[in-house]
This record gives structure tokens, sequence and C-alpha cells, in this order.
């Protein structure tokens, strides 16, 4: 065999070759197709991620509104809607008075104060307790018109210095049938 046909039969298999795949002779088009592939798996890859951010992002906003729900909710339920009920005629209000400072006739002069007002007074006696820095009146926390009445006490009796709030700790036999109890601290001033 001559050197020419050597050539010519070394030659068959790479032109064959380059015909079969002409990216293996031009490599300008290979690079070219290289990039072209990594650009659409980046792009492909990008996309997954994208969706699973946004995915990830929508679980945690609907998580957030649920947790914001059920709290607005919860809240709601435990905050009472307190209806404002009007104080009761002065003549309906029964007071039980106790001297809460230990000063002989406080109570007493409570007392009478508060029957020149048209009040009536269940009984008047010594507070377990003669420590007591502010007058205090009382209601029962099941009487609906309960603050409002102690409320109205106080202001028509200009106790500025005076404290509204329910009863704790009282016996029913300590109240008969006073709807409020007054814990004097303070004289009643003239009015």
């Amino acid at each position: 065999m001559s050197a020419g046909t050597t050539d010519s039969a070394e030659k068959a298999p790479l032109a064959m070759a380059a015909a079969e795949n002409p990216f293996l002779l031009d490599t300008g088009a290979w690079v070219a197709v290289r990039r072209r592939r990594f650009a659409e798996r980046f792009a492909l890859w990008g996309v997954l991620a994208g969706g699973l951010i946004i995915a990830g992002v929508m679980v945690w906003l609907g998580f957030s509104l649920v947790d914001k729900l059920t709290h607005r909710s919860s809240a709601a339920a435990a905050t009472k809607v307190e209806v404002a009920v009007p104080a009761p005629p002065v003549t309906q209000t029964p007071l039980v008075i106790w001297n809460g400072v230990g000063a002989d006739g406080t109570a007493a002069e409570a007392a009478r104060q508060l029957m020149l007002k048209k009040y009536p007074i269940v009984s008047v006696g010594d507070a377990p307790d003669h420590s007591y820095m502010r007058t205090y009146v009382m209601y029962k926390g099941n009487d609906p018109a309960g603050k409002s009445a102690a409320n109205d006490l106080i202001k028509r009796m200009h106790l500025d210095n005076a404290v509204a709030q329910p009863m704790d700790g009282v016996r029913k036999d300590q109240l008969g049938d006073a709807r409020l109890l007054m814990i004097v601290a303070d004289p009643l001033t003239r009015h």
C-alpha cells in the first residue's frame, strides 16, 4: 500500500465521524451547544428553586394567617364584652358599711351621711382588718348592675380616692341582703 492510500483510509473514518457528529471538528459550535445546555439546565433549576421558594412563602403566609386568625378569635373569646347596665335607684342599693381604719365612729358617720342621701343601710360594723389606706366600694360579681351602683355611690358621695371592685372573700352572712359593701378608710365629706 502506498502512503496516499493510508492517508485516505485514515481520513475516511474521520470524515465519517465528522458526518455523523459535525461538532467533533467545529470547536466553536460544540462550545455553543454546551453553553446552551448549561443555560437550559440553569434555567430549569432556577425555575424549580423559585417555585420552591414561592411555595415556602405561601405556606409560611398561610400558617401565619391561620395563627393570626386563631389568636384573634381566642383573644375575642377571652375578652368579655361588658354591657353597661345603668345604676339602680339609690333606694334599691342597700349597703353594709365597715370601718376600715379603726377610728371610733367612722362607719357610723358614713352610714348617717348615706342615709341622708336615701341609701338603705343593712348593717354597720368593723372590717376584719383596720389597715385600709383608701375606701373600697365592693359589689357582687354576679350582680349585673353592681359595678355601676358602686361607681354611682362613689360619684354621688364625692369619694375621689375610693375604688370600686368586685367582692372577694366576703361571706354571704356578712352581707345579708346588701348589694354593696363599703369599707370606709377616708371620712365622707358633706356635700
